[in-house]
């Protein structure tokens, strides 16, 4: 293969391009990221990583009883 027969490409495209796709693709649902074909991470959109932190947080704060149990 000739170089003068080779597409030629500038680095910051090709991120801008993974960039690009990966928000189109957690837009859809999480990511699960894979390394020899075991998942060892898994990323998602900002949004909703905050909607399950709150979650999280306001499953994990105490909760009262309007109600006082009579002995």
């Amino acid at each position: 293969m000739r170089a003068g027969s080779a597409d030629t490409v500038a680095i910051s495209r090709i991120r801008l391009q993974a960039t690009d796709a990966l928000k189109q693709r957690l837009a859809q649902g999480p990511v699960i990221v894979q390394r020899q074909g075991k998942a060892v991470a898994v990323l998602l959109d900002p949004a909703r990583w905050q909607e399950l932190a709150d979650r999280l947080e306001s499953d994990a704060a105490p909760r009262t009883n309007s109600r006082s149990r009579k002995r």
